[in-house]
């Protein structure tokens, strides 16, 4: 058995919790029994769906979070690293062994329900999203944790209820209409299926990548070189699944896939490239092992200690160019879709959170970098335009501004200005860590 899921069982189920938790459960199905007219109806069923929410989606993506935390607290989590377990059996044993209790309680809410509900043909399809719900936002949740632990910030574990809270109102509306839903249809690339089957669908293929993207931390924990192929795999499969979504049965789209699936692809790789530097643990030392590879043409090394954000930015750096050359450009309200100037302003951004990340107490830069951001895309711009300044405000927002070249540009030149003083302070914080360390030997 995997010693770190033995381990969760031995702890979890003591006795007294083995007794409790069934104990308390019969008290409160005993008095939803005398509310429901000493049956088992709608009333109990309802309570037990209520309770499995409680119990494994809050509850559970707490204890999930929690448990690293708690390694940590016990100076047991160094240990853990070097020790002979596995990155699979690890990374499995936490998201599971951590929330064994949970899944207790939990499994027996559901056949209470299953028990009690009066629309069995939809049991089983309500138990799948129950299920797959429930290891989702633990998955989640763990997600998280191993992030705080990668850039050394001590998140109270209740970040992840803000995980939990997005797929309980993503869950609970579908579950609760899970009797409309197995009739209503869904269009992806043109096909139609069922809405109730491919949200089941989904809603597991996203356990799966949460459990990989878990296994994928753990592994860069134990200090094991991985190539970023399931990143990109990742990333590749995002595109495909977006784009299916937004053709559905649209013929004119579906005519021109391809630069749909660019189109999208860009949208998809800028936005993981903002969650991965706004999450991951910028170091100046990554870059200049990258670097010092590089120059000595250790490719494999190279790919091995590569950040993932930047595998995102050279992802849509194609994207960008085909979208210039062949897109038709678009105006939505006063922004203008300049892709050059949009991926621009993203490393513009980049540079900004690096900045921050790599001054001596790089604490507070991801709210800097969020204040900074706010300030540079609507406040000004919103100041500048109430002044009838509008080129002003396309200085610091180019995409208002409707020429193209100029918008350009001024995003160029935000974008050099930023990255000069980001490689100033690069440069800084590498010679003190080198004096630091010759100093140390």
């Amino acid at each position: 058995m995997n010693p770190e899921f033995q381990r969760n069982l031995y702890l979890e189920f003591s006795y007294a919790r083995l007794v409790g938790m069934p104990a308390f459960l019969l008290v409160v199905f005993s008095l939803t029994y005398l509310i429901d007219g000493k049956t088992f109806d709608q009333v109990t069923a309802n309570t037990a769906m209520g309770l499995y929410i409680a119990i494994v989606l809050f509850w559970g993506a707490k204890q999930s979070a929690e448990c690293i935390f708690e390694e940590l607290r016990n100076n047991t989590w160094d240990i853990q690293k070097t020790s002979a377990i596995s990155p699979w059996s690890l990374a499995w044993g936490k998201l599971f062994g951590s929330t064994l209790y949970n899944w207790y309680g939990g499994l027996l809410c559901l056949l209470v329900y299953g028990v009690a509900s009066s629309e069995l043909e939809y049991n089983m399809l309500s138990w799948l999203y129950l299920l797959a719900g429930g290891v989702l936002a633990q998955g989640l949740s763990l997600l998280v944790s191993l992030f705080s632990l990668r850039r050394k910030q001590s998140f109270n574990s209740g970040f992840s209820y803000l995980f939990a809270l997005f797929i309980l109102l993503s869950i609970v509306p579908v579950i609760l209409n899970i009797d409309k839903s197995y009739y209503d249809v869904i269009y992806w690339y043109g096909e139609q299926y069922n809405l109730a089957c491919f949200s089941i669908s989904s809603l597991v293929i996203a356990c799966i990548w949460t459990i990989v993207g878990i296994y994928r931390l753990v592994s860069d924990e134990l200090r094991m070189r991985t190539l970023p192929w399931i990143w990109i795999a990742f990333i590749a499969f995002v595109i495909i699944y977006l784009t299916g979504i937004m053709v559905a049965d649209d013929k004119y789209q579906q005519q021109n896939l391809g630069m749909s699936l660019i189109l999208v692809g860009f949208c998809v790789c800028m936005s993981l490239s903002y969650l991965l530097l706004f999450f991951d643990q910028n170091n100046p030392m990554v870059l200049r092992k990258v670097w010092i590879y590089s120059e000595q043409g250790q490719w494999l090394r190279v790919l091995q200690e590569i950040p993932c954000w930047v595998v995102s930015m050279a992802l849509a750096l194609p994207a960008m160019v085909i979208l210039t050359l062949f897109y038709p450009m678009e105006k939505i309200n006063e922004i203008n879709f300049y892709p050059g100037v949009i991926f621009l302003l993203m490393l513009r951004d980049s540079c900004i959170l690096l900045f921050f990340s790599y001054a001596p107490n790089p604490k507070r830069a991801m709210s800097l970098t969020l204040v900074y951001m706010v300030s540079l895309y609507a406040l000004l711009p919103a100041i500048f335009y109430s002044m009838n300044a509008g080129f002003i405000a396309g200085l610091f927002l180019p995409v208002l501004n409707n020429n193209p070249l100029v918008a350009t540009l001024f995003a160029s030149l935000q974008t050099l200005l930023i990255g000069f003083l980001l490689f100033q302070r690069w440069q800084e914080r590498v010679t003190d860590v080198r004096k630091q360390s010759v100093e140390h030997n």
